[in-house]
């Protein structure tokens, strides 16, 4: 094989989720169900509905279907539109080694596109894994990204591509397919966007747009690829690790595939689901508050003086020291942090501006500090330290520390979490049969795919929001 993008491309065209072991299947359906519900939440957002009308009444008729919205639109829109609902309440999956969110962007362009297509829903999941595994490769070979390039829309893009012209070339001779699959990585990486990385901080809501465009792009590659366009030979390496990774390892885009040509592990393995709606650099502190929760609340809030955070470096790239809305707030130690202590269990809807400037809220942020640990930087990115301190005026304190979020690793959410994860944000958009109905059908994929499972996500995912 010449390059990464073949092996790539060969392995995600040989990829059958029925062969997968059950435990990877089981791992697989619970990445999908949590997505669809952070996908309807974000979706209701207010700061995404004018958009989302915006768009959907002016791009035309379709097959696909748009979260929340009883009109079908093409599928770029729609992978555009649910793309971008995916980072709104900072609820996404994600991947430790890729330090990304791979399924926020793969899911979207596989639905879109099966929808469009009558894909089966063995096809559509066969997408979503090869979509997912070439995804994570790419975005662990990149070592994390250049100063103030943010992850979302980058590598994601590259997943989606895969995913769409997985569906796109069903019932093409496997050779055929191949070719598809590699240009379509190659055109993806040369088209993936740059976006700045400080936009989430200062709450500019452009940022919904990183995830959306790249799952549009990522669509638009896959069909022009099966049209015909080529990329540059050796994109990936020559161009979009390098431009893209801080310390790109091109030895890695290829890791865990077999000699056979096929997935040897996978990465799925390696992702998390976020348990609380922040960014994932401030989940760990919420976690260590959830641990002092009692002591906090045997006590008078005033009679706390002092709390320090203690975190590893890169952590602090992402804090936003004052926030004015809803989206900077998920990204600010000090906000979170007096939510948690105020209001205790942080919810997806704790950050809106009547939050953000109660008194209460405004007071405690201002006896909060933020702290890099050295010996926390060595431990970063296989695990995503924090310590919370907490003084008393009458000098008592007390302190927690967590080493790995809830929902990571050896703490990966239990399938009780997931669904209660999942129950929690589609009851704040729709009644709870449409998170029964949801689940059901979800369940259905690890033992046998349904059939028609695109077109019944669809018309589950088109049911007007309860607002």
């Amino acid at each position: 094989m010449d390059d990464a993008a073949t092996a790539l491309a060969s392995a995600a065209a040989a990829t059958r989720f029925k062969s997968l072991p059950l435990e990877v299947r089981a791992t697989y359906r619970d990445y999908v169900l949590d997505t669809l519900a952070v996908m309807a939440a974000g979706a209701a957002h207010p700061e995404l509905m004018r958009t989302r009308r915006a768009f959907s009444a002016s791009d035309g008729q379709g097959k696909a279907s748009v979260v929340g919205m009883p009109e079908t639109v093409p599928a770029a829109v729609a992978g555009f539109l649910n793309g971008a609902a995916m980072t709104v309440l900072q609820l996404q999956d994600g991947h430790r080694r890729a330090r990304g969110h791979p399924m926020s962007h793969v899911l979207p362009a596989a639905l879109a596109i099966a929808e469009e297509t009558g894909a089966s829903g063995q096809a559509m999941f066969d997408a979503v894994v090869a979509g997912y595994e070439v995804c994570a490769r790419i975005g662990a070979s990149l070592g994390g990204m250049q100063p103030l390039l943010h992850d979302t829309g980058t590598f994601g893009c590259i997943g989606a591509a895969v995913a769409a012209a997985c569906l796109l070339t069903q019932g093409e001779d496997e050779s055929v397919r191949v070719d598809v699959l590699e240009a379509a990585i190659g055109n993806a990486a040369a088209v993936a966007l740059f976006p700045f990385r400080d936009t989430c901080m200062e709450g500019a809501t452009g940022h919904h747009l990183f995830v959306g465009l790249g799952v549009q792009n990522g669509i638009v590659a896959a069909r022009s690829s099966l049209a015909g366009l080529k990329p540059s030979e050796r994109t990936l390496e020559r161009f979009f690790g390098p431009r893209a990774g801080e310390c790109f390892d091109l030895h890695l885009l290829t890791s865990g595939i077999g000699r056979d040509g096929q997935w040897s592990t996978y990465e799925i393995e390696q992702a998390y689901l976020k348990w609380h709606p922040v960014c994932a650099h401030l989940g760990p502190m919420l976690d260590c508050f959830e641990a002092l929760r009692a002591k906090v609340e045997s006590r008078p809030l005033a009679d706390i003086t002092d709390v320090r955070i203690d975190v590893y470096s890169t952590a602090l790239q992402y804090d936003s020291s004052a926030p004015s809305n809803d989206l900077a707030a998920r990204f600010s130690f000090r906000h979170a942090a007096a939510i948690a202590l105020t209001c205790g269990v942080v919810r997806h809807d704790a950050f809106g501006t009547s939050v953000l400037s109660d008194p209460d809220i405004q007071s405690m942020a201002k006896k909060i500090r933020i702290e890099a640990d050295p010996g926390f930087d060595a431990l970063y990115p296989q695990n995503r330290p924090s310590r919370v301190t907490i003084w008393w005026n009458d000098g008592t304190q007390a302190s927690e520390q967590v080493l790995v979020p809830r929902g990571d690793g050896a703490r990966r959410l239990s399938r009780v979490e997931v669904d209660q994860k999942a129950l929690r944000l589609i009851e704040a958009v729709w009644p709870q049969d449409a998170f029964d109905e949801l689940r059901d059908l979800v369940d259905q994929v690890v033992t046998e795919v349904p059939d028609a499972l695109a077109t019944r996500l669809g018309a589950l995912m088109r049911r007007p929001f309860r607002l």
